[in-house]
């Protein structure tokens, strides 16, 4: 090439150099050359395994499934219920209700420890257990111990059982306001009341331990309905009632005479021909546990899957006692997601059945493990595959004394499916980046070698002049 033309093209050289006598080496450049290097190399090795690394993607879709059922797979092991007593239920939006489903479903008796054996209640146990002060709020013993005097005072007054199943023993005064022999002896029923309720006087039962009586007013002008109830004829009437535990109330009525020594001493014999308190625990009623496991199809719409005890042809239970504690094995949506779990990547599987060897269990009556689960559909592009991904919250819930307790799973598909795919793992980005990653860490140590120079250059020239 001739000298002119070679000499043109040397003007467009964008990286000149500088000659080597020029150039000046320094301590600080040395330090900044090594932090360059050892910096380019870690970035350079983490961006190559994030190349090499295939992260899935995500994006959010309107569920696109037209699946006309969903199929529910389970797998709990009801820790104080027998086989014999186990049925499965399941709801569905659409309001169909099916009831002791046996169809794809499996029972194995199973042991509880080995050693307890399980036994019914007696109904004074579970008078005693039932009704004990810890399961009544202040609130609530507030209104069970109130007396009916009047239907406009602070209390509701609704329901005289549940006043009477609240105490061992309550003596109710039944009487009108217009009965004169009501308003004579109303002053010495009022005395013995407060004596009775602030725990001057004490009543034992059979095995000499403080029986829990209340001494009651009941005002039949106000309360007329409750009183035609208990078939109060005259008044004043007296009557001891004894807690009963779900049948009728009962009693015994007193015809004494109308003085507080009589009254006692009625109330005192009567409560001692009683054993009310045993001691009483919680227990396994029944000897055997039982593992219930299988699938049922359903309509692919917000449902609940309950399970609950029922009865038998030669057993009847009091079901309200029932206890649902279990365990879940497996609980999940889809086909055979035990079999394809293993190809779904590792944040997924969890999600797949986050229920799974967690046990829920209540040590009170009424009470029951309840499951409120959120079904997100799935879908991996790569494989194929599809899944129903769940979100879990639990608690226990409070029953009515009459409701059946049930462990309940109470299912909601979502109105939206996440699709996983590949993530983009492009070789411009990745060359881009490394560029990025050795221009940016030698331009930084450049400038940062640089001031350190410039700033070394100063201070000697500074202490120069004072020299």
């Amino acid at each position: 090439m001739a000298p002119q033309g070679r000499s043109w093209l040397l003007n467009y050289d964008a990286f000149r150099t500088v000659p080597k006598d020029l150039a000046e080496s320094s301590p600080a450049g040395f330090v900044m050359t090594i932090g360059a290097v050892l910096i380019c190399s870690v970035l350079f090795i983490a961006e190559t395994v994030a190349f090499l690394t295939e992260k899935p993607a995500t994006r959010i879709v309107i569920d696109s499934n037209e699946d006309r059922s969903l199929r529910i797979n389970f797998d709990l092991t009801m820790f104080d219920m027998a086989c014999e007593h186990v049925t499965v239920g399941v709801w569905d939006a659409f309001g169909t209700d099916r009831q002791n489903i046996t169809r794809n479903v499996q029972k194995q008796r199973i042991d509880h420890k080995g050693k307890n054996k399980g036994v019914q209640y007696t109904q004074d146990e579970l008078a005693e257990l039932e009704f004990s002060d810890s399961n009544f709020s202040s609130a609530e013993k507030s209104e069970l111990d109130s007396d009916w005097s009047s239907s406009s005072d602070s209390f509701k007054h609704d329901d005289f059982d549940k006043v009477v199943d609240a105490h061992d023993f309550t003596f109710v005064y039944f009487y009108a306001d217009w009965c004169p022999p009501c308003m004579r002896f109303a002053p010495t029923w009022t005395q013995f009341e407060k004596k009775v309720n602030a725990g001057e006087i004490v009543a034992k039962d059979a095995e000499g331990s403080a029986a829990n009586v209340r001494v009651l007013k009941l005002n039949c002008v106000d309360f007329d309905e409750t009183c035609t109830n208990q078939k109060v004829q005259g008044f004043p009437t007296m009557r001891l009632y004894r807690r009963g535990t779900g049948s009728k109330q009962s009693y015994v009525g007193y015809e004494g005479e109308r003085n507080e020594e009589g009254v006692n001493r009625f109330m005192q014999g009567e409560v001692a021909k009683r054993h009310l308190h045993t001691g009483s625990t919680y227990h396994e009623q029944f000897a055997e546990g039982c593992r219930i496991s299988g699938n049922m199809d359903v309509a692919r719409v917000p449902g609940s899957v309950h399970f609950q005890a029922q009865h038998t042809r030669e057993n009847v239970l009091n079901l309200a006692f029932t206890n649902v504690s279990h365990e879940v094995n497996h609980f999940s949506f889809g086909e055979a997601p035990r079999r394809s779990i293993y190809h779904l990547p590792e944040e997924y599987k969890r999600h797949v059945s986050p229920l799974d060897g967690r046990s829920f269990t209540v040590d009170k009556f009424h009470q029951a493990p309840n499951h409120f689960i959120k079904v997100v559909h799935t879908r991996f592009e790569a494989s194929g595959l599809r899944s129903y991904q769940q979100t879990h919250q639990s608690s226990t819930r409070t029953l009515q004394r009459s409701s059946v307790p049930q462990a309940k799973f109470s299912y909601d598909l979502s109105p939206v499916e996440v699709i996983i795919t590949k993530g983009d793992r492009r070789w411009y980005d990745f060359v881009t980046k490394i560029f990025a990653i050795i221009g940016g860490a030698y331009t930084i140590m450049s400038l940062a070698a640089s001031s350190i120079n410039l700033t070394g250059s100063a201070v000697k020239a500074l202490l120069g002049k004072d020299e």
